[in-house]
């Protein structure tokens, strides 16, 4: 249970991370300053593959296997796959839109504003609620044999962005990611 439920907490800190690092692009435009449109990208990039391909299944998975554990649980949390499906779909719409910005459509900025915060929003909202909600009513509902069941159903692959081995499409948001860490920490 520990390593399943350790694991999800640091892929939640590397998305904040990724969330954080949208935020300070997407300040960038609203202060009228050109952001980093292949940072953003490389934003959009990874939560288009990696969270919706290999976190959120297994949350998922925990999902399940809460509510067959503590129905009640699993019901004040609302419908967690349906969660997941609103950020994937918050993630295209934010793509598209910045899709139509590079490619000099006449977006509005107010329009590029609002898909920006709509999915930054979502995501940190759905961050705390699984934080907050999700994995302490897992950890408390589901047994040590529930726990090795999911970890044998669960498939693991190596983050292409915070992993050991960064995949070629991320290095440069890799390297503006850790510049922009080392610059917060610098001014706190």
């Amino acid at each position: 249970m520990a390593e399943i439920i350790s694991a999800l907490h640091r892929e939640h800190a590397n998305i904040v991370t990724l969330i954080r690092t949208l935020e300070w692009q997407v300040k960038e435009f609203e202060q009228a300053r050109s952001p980093d449109y292949d940072i953003i990208e490389g934003v959009i990039d990874y939560f288009l593959g990696y969270p919706d391909l290999y976190h959120h299944p297994k949350e998922n998975l925990i999902y399940a296997k809460l509510r067959e554990r503590d129905p009640a649980a699993a019901t004040k949390m609302g419908d967690l796959q349906a969660e997941h499906e609103q950020i994937a779909a918050r993630t295209r719409e934010f793509a598209a839109g910045v899709r139509a910005v590079l490619d000099e459509a006449q977006v509005p900025r107010e329009s590029f504003k609002r898909w920006a915060h709509n999915f930054i929003d979502f995501q940190l909202k759905h961050l705390e609620m699984e934080e907050r909600n999700f994995f302490p009513a897992a950890e408390k509902a589901l047994t040590e044999a529930d726990w090795a069941e999911l970890d044998a159903r669960m498939v693991s692959e190596e983050d292409p962005l915070f992993g050991e081995h960064v995949g070629t499409q991320f290095e440069t948001l890799r390297e503006t990611v850790l510049r922009w860490q080392r610059e917060v920490r610098q001014q706190t």
